[in-house]
């Protein structure tokens, strides 16, 4: 395979959020040609530009130009604020009245309409909202919040994965669509079982269990940071064959039921055993053993594993610091193109004469 799935297709980008930039970062990478509008709305940091703008053509326009783009692309991204386009004569109903195959994606904290359609969030906000923050940080304290913001990537990613396939029902009907996204709505998926089953049992939010959802599923100090174990219950047996300390083949950790009375017990036999192994060497073990343990990894970490670089997982680019390495491909078996990092306006005489002059 050598084409990029999304080779010929023309995006669009409006807004200059997290959320827009990271939803045609993957459009840009699959061989899509993106075009990023610029504006005073832009609020991406530094680092931020560097990792999700590269491949992208970056063009200033006008309203009227900005219209004659939205005309002829075939899927629109924006995440400004609900009634900020059709202020710019670029209503969403409009544009597809005239375009019916355009696929546009619109990503705000809490939708387009409804009671709280209005208001802004921050990635904290709407992380809370959704109801993640209920998961996260020891029962004693505070909650907390994810790093890396969570909640302007996740609607993102939601946002590529609708425009794409809309775009290829588009292919077969003729008729793209409107897709809503709601950064709330996208962490409150996230919930799992914990959200639902609250609801359905009525016992209220679940308790945030810090570290550890249960003493074979957490999070441990070892060494030289942090490691983890994830064990179902056909996978408990091998793990404390691993830990090999012969209290855990007593019934009260060998049977399930007992075991969480005496999870506290057991917390305490696991924690200097993860103390004595460093990252590296719990993940040998884990592999030998066919235990599921893995490790909390720092950036430095990220960029020097081999795993990583032997499938081409980072893309880079040339910045005025130098050259700067940032996730890329998300997998193998479709081919990526990462692309340079593009000046911000540089490329709006080409797209203008390409999109808008020829077409005209």
């Amino acid at each position: 395979m050598t084409d990029n799935i999304l080779e010929g297709v023309r995006v669009l980008e409006i807004g200059g959020g997290v959320p827009a930039a990271y939803a045609t970062r993957w459009m840009a990478g699959f061989g899509a040609e993106v075009v990023r509008i610029e504006g005073p709305g832009d609020a991406l940091t530094a680092d931020e530009a560097t990792c999700l703008l590269p491949g992208k053509l970056r063009i200033n326009a006008d309203d009227s130009q900005l219209r004659e783009l939205a005309m002829r692309a075939d899927i629109l991204v924006e995440d400004t604020k609900p009634g900020t386009l059709a202020a710019h004569g670029l209503d969403i109903a409009s544009l597809r009245a005239a375009n019916p195959a355009l696929v546009a994606v619109s990503i705000t904290p809490f939708g387009q309409d409804g009671p709280a359609a209005a208001y802004e969030a921050t990635n904290a906000v709407a992380f809370a909202m959704g109801g993640i923050m209920s998961l996260t940080g020891h029962p004693s304290r505070a909650p907390l919040i994810n790093a890396g913001s969570q909640a302007y990537y996740l609607s993102g990613l939601n946002g590529f994965s609708a425009a794409v396939t809309a775009y290829y029902g588009a292919l077969q009907q003729g008729e793209g669509d409107h897709i809503d996204i709601s950064m709330q709505e996208c962490q409150a998926g996230m919930l799992e079982l914990y959200g639902p089953m609250a609801e359905y049992t009525g016992e209220g939010p679940h308790k945030r269990s810090g570290n550890h959802v249960r003493a074979v599923w957490g999070i441990y100090p070892c060494a030289d940071g942090y490691a983890g174990v994830c064990c179902l219950e056909r996978q408990v047996k091998a793990f404390f064959n691993l830990v090999g300390d012969p209290v855990l083949q007593e019934e009260r950790f060998q049977d399930r039921a007992q075991r969480a009375e005496h999870d506290d017990e057991l917390q305490a036999i696991l924690y200097p055993w993860f103390l004595s192994h460093t990252k590296g060497e719990l993940l040998e073990l884990g592999a030998q053993h066919r235990v599921p343990i893995g490790a909390v990894l720092t950036p430095s970490d990220l960029l020097q594993n081999e795993s990583l670089h032997e499938r081409h997982f980072f893309d880079s680019a040339e910045t005025a610091a130098g050259t700067a390495e940032f996730p890329g491909r998300p997998f193998l078996g479709l081919p990526w193109r990462p692309g340079p990092l593009d000046e911000a306006g540089a490329s709006t005489g080409d797209v203008l004469s390409r999109w808008v002059e020829v077409s005209a």
